[in-house]
Parts: structure tokens; sequence; C-alpha cells
């Protein structure tokens, strides 16, 4: 069995080397660099990969990736699809020579997003077959011709170590053009939608999300994620009888997950409503498991749904619960002073 490693690069010096380290088990490493003006060439060839210049024009990811792909030989058995900002897990080799069968054509494992997000990715797949789609977030699809069939590990095989200084400035475009290619696609509408509450373009999150709302066969927890980012435009907006509307739809689409609850709590802060708050908070500390899907928020598993039922109690006139809970947020984050200094105006209070 081959397998390949295969990426697309520019201006990563900071991260090839720690790439191809953690890869060297591969039979070949691909980079193709779109055009790199650091030492990021350099550096993946001293560890040993296989460095192509290629030129995408106008830029678009699934043809970078796609040309990437097509620079693993064909001799090559799996690929796996990695960014410069992913490491591979010691041990992964071995497992997906495990796990791997004769009627497989691409496999399941544990990815680490970073930050406590942990989900399913499927990036290793076989050699043949297979192709990118969508100028952003772009997916891996198989040939219509062929079946395909997957093979399942619980290891968590890839790390996600990402950069925070990456721009995302080229994404609304890039969106607008992949939606425009496929405007049935629910997942592409889906991050459209997304991108233009990122960018505050709040009329035409509106109506983009209402689109991808009225779409047939979409995933519930984007449902849900797209009923929360309707309350927070038309909040934005100013419109708080239609935002209140939308988390309320959003709570009943998914009431087993945090998220929902939590920006209905935030959202009844806004507007001091003490009652709503703390039944919002309550609500989502209820929750004890997460959806282990890209949707999931690591802040929500920390100290915030304390703090916030705590800041909710304490304004209720519920002064022992406000201590409960906001020493339960300082156990959680006990070198945040605000946190200290809250918790000791409860105590006061509770006197």
């Amino acid at each position: 069995m081959k397998i390949a490693v295969y990426a697309i690069s520019k201006n990563e010096e900071a991260f090839v080397e720690r790439f191809c380290q953690s890869a060297a088990d591969a039979d070949y490493i691909i980079i193709a660099d779109t055009g790199s003006t650091d030492e990021t060439v350099r550096l993946a060839r001293d560890q040993g990969a296989s460095v192509y210049p290629i030129c995408i024009a106008p830029w678009r990811f699934d043809h970078a990736r796609n040309a990437a792909l097509a620079l693993v030989p064909s001799d090559a058995d799996i690929c796996i699809a990695l960014d410069l900002d992913e490491v591979m897990m010691p041990g992964w080799r071995a497992e997906i020579e495990k796990t791997w069968t004769s009627e497989a054509t691409r496999m399941r494992y544990q990815f680490d997003w970073s930050e406590g997000v942990l989900f399913q990715g499927n990036k290793v797949h076989k050699r043949q077959g297979y192709f990118w789609r969508h100028p952003c977030h772009e997916a891996l699809e198989i040939d219509r011709r062929l079946t395909e069939t997957f093979c399942v590990s619980d290891m968590t095989l890839i790390t996600h170590l990402p950069d925070p200084t990456k721009p995302r400035g080229q994404y609304l475009d890039l969106l607008r053009l992949s939606h425009a290619e496929d405007p049935a696609c629910p997942r592409t509408a889906f991050f459209l939608a997304r991108e233009f509450t990122y960018h505050s373009l709040w009329d035409e999150a509106v109506k983009a999300l209402e689109d991808f709302l009225a779409m047939p066969d979409t995933w519930v927890l984007e449902r849900c994620w797209a009923q929360r980012l309707l309350g927070k435009a038309h909040h934005k907006l100013g419109r708080e009888e239609e935002a209140r509307s939308w988390y309320l739809r959003s709570v009943g689409e998914a009431p087993w997950s945090r998220e929902p609850w939590a920006d209905l709590a935030a959202f009844a802060y806004d507007l001091k409503d003490w009652e709503a708050c703390y039944f919002a908070a309550k609500s989502g500390l209820a929750v004890k498991n997460k959806s282990n899907t890209y949707v999931d928020r690591p802040d929500l598993w920390g100290y915030s749904l304390y703090d916030t039922a705590a800041l909710a109690a304490y304004h209720l006139g519920l002064h022992a619960e406000a201590v409960s809970l906001g020493a339960q947020a300082l156990e959680l984050a006990p070198d945040e002073e605000r946190l200290a200094n809250n918790l000791e105006f409860y105590k006061e209070k509770a006197l």
C-alpha cells in the first residue's frame, strides 16, 4: 500500500516543516505551491517533499486542490488531503493500514479542529475517482460512475493548528461564485449566508438565510445555526420581535444542543430580559453532550454560560443561585479577574 499526502501552499514557512515531519511516514508528500515569496518551497524540499509551482487564475480553491491531486503519482493507492496548518498524528499510517479494506474508497476518522472541537473527517480517499468541487469551502466528491464505500476509524488522525492571521477576505466573492455555479446546493447556500453575517451585510444575510431555510434536505444543525443568525441579523437591524421569534425557533429546531440556548440567552441579556436570560442559560447548561460536529462552540463548554446564568440570577434577586453559578464559572476560569470580582459581589449581596 502506497500513501500520498497532498496539499496546496502559499507563504507557509511557519508551518511547512511541522507539516512535513508529521507526514514523514507517507510514501509521497506532494505540495502544489501557488506562488510563495517566502521560504516555503525551500523548507519543504529540505524536508523531502516534492514541490511543484502551479498557477490558478482567477483563484479558486477547488482548481488548486485538483491540480495538487493530479500531481500525485499514479501508483499511490491512498491519498490524504491536508492544509499546511494541519498535522498527521503519531500512528496515523498504521491506523490507515489496519482500517482500510479492499472495498474502501474513502475513510472517516476523528478530526481535531482545535479548541476542543472534534468531529468526523473524510479527506482520506482512494487515488482514482475523486475530485474537488466548489470555489470556496471546497468539497471532495466521487465520480458519479463509481460507488463510494467508507471505512471508519475512531482514531484522531489529523489535528488542525490554525493560523489566526490568515485573511478570509476573498471568501465572500468566492462563495458568491460557488452559489451562482450551484444554486441548488444547500451547503454552499448556508456558507454564503453565514459569510454575509461575518461582513455585517445584514439585509443580504436575511434574504440568503431565508432562502437556505426554504431549501429541501438541509441539515438540522445548519438549519438551527441559520435561525440563530437570522435572530442576530434582525437584532442588528433593530427588529427585536423578529429576532426573538427566530431565536425561539432555533431552540425548537435543536433543543438538545447548547448553541441555540446560548444565543437566546445573549439576546435576552442585551434586552435585559433577565427571566428569559436565566431560563435560556440554565437550559443550555442542562445539555451535557456536544454534537461532535463542526458547529460546536468551544466557549460554551467553559465558563460563559455559568457566567451569564449567574448575572441573570443576580438581577432576579436569586443571590444564593448567583453565588453558586458564579463559583462554577470561576472554577472553570480561575484567572479571570472579572469572574472573581463578580463572585465576591454576589456573596456580599447574599448576606
